[in-house]
């Protein structure tokens, strides 16, 4: 977090499929908050080799800290990046991921990025991220991260791995 109304998620690493390395990735979402409104945007993706099947998701839960939480209502959206060339970033444009609700004392917003490669196993990889809880206090709908504790995640805040099909 780097204030009590934006906040930023990096991470890279290699990946592949037994003891085979295909490439590295790295994935990045940038987090602001207005009111009851958070934005993810920018949301990245980017890889050293070809990639095909990305997909962005984005998803908003009702999730206190260390709470596993669970989905809100019409929050869930994608967006069906294709093929993103070696060494090439693509964003989740025009306007990134968007979650509005004030129905909640807590909330967390999720994003999920997945890919292949050309000629890759069946199946897709797959990283996804928590951010850091969201609190309304008292009821009002300014929401805001609570950097008093700046390691207030839900449960399970992140991961990936692959998923056979």
């Amino acid at each position: 977090m780097t204030s009590d109304f934006a906040g930023y998620y990096e991470v890279s690493g290699a990946f592949g499929y037994g003891d085979e390395q295909l490439g590295t990735v790295t994935m990045a979402s940038e987090y602001t908050v207005s009111g009851s409104n958070v934005t993810s945007k920018p949301v990245s993706f980017y890889a050293s080799t070809a990639t095909t099947g990305v997909v962005f998701e984005g998803d908003l839960i009702d999730a206190c800290g260390g709470q596993t939480g669970s989905s809100v209502d019409g929050k869930y959206s994608f967006l069906d990046v294709g093929d993103v060339p070696a060494y090439t970033s693509r964003f989740w444009e025009p306007n990134g991921y968007n979650s509005y609700w004030g129905g909640g004392a807590c909330k967390s917003q999720v994003t999920q990025w997945s890919w292949n490669v050309p000629d890759g196993p069946s199946g897709h990889w797959y990283v996804y991220a928590k951010s850091p809880v969201l609190y309304s206090l008292d009821g009002d709908p300014l929401y805001r991260f609570h950097t008093a504790h700046p390691v207030d995640l839900p449960a399970d805040p992140g991961s990936g791995g692959f998923h056979q099909s």
